[in-house]
């Protein structure tokens, strides 16, 4: 990704925050812009924040599905990515916990 892409990632970031903050109801789309910076940093390998982001990713979905039920899809896709960056940092427990997590969070039980 071009480094325009990420600035407006960024930003997009930074808008969402802040009407998250505002509006509760807003963290889903929050939770979907953490996960598109954090693939984005992933992808010009920057791995410590592409992780970091998506953590948060995952706690604000954890959050959204703690709400109303919604999203665990998302959920788990988002695990099953963290999962991934463990992985290539060399994080190889965390990387099987997050996927075992998001195994279980497919199938309904999570």
């Amino acid at each position: 990704m071009g480094a325009d892409t990420v600035v407006e990632l960024e930003r997009a970031v930074e808008k969402s925050r802040a009407q998250a903050g505002e509006d509760p109801s807003r963290l889903a789309e929050l939770a979907a812009a953490l996960t598109a910076l954090g693939i984005a940093y992933n992808a010009g390998a920057r791995y410590p924040d592409a992780v970091a982001l998506t953590e948060e990713a995952v706690d604000t979905w954890r959050l959204v599905v703690g709400e109303n039920g919604g999203h665990r899809s998302e959920l788990a896709d988002a695990l099953a990515t963290l999962g991934s960056y463990y992985r290539v940092i060399g994080l190889d427990e965390e990387a099987d916990e997050a996927a075992e997590e998001a195994r279980v969070t497919r199938l309904g039980r999570g």
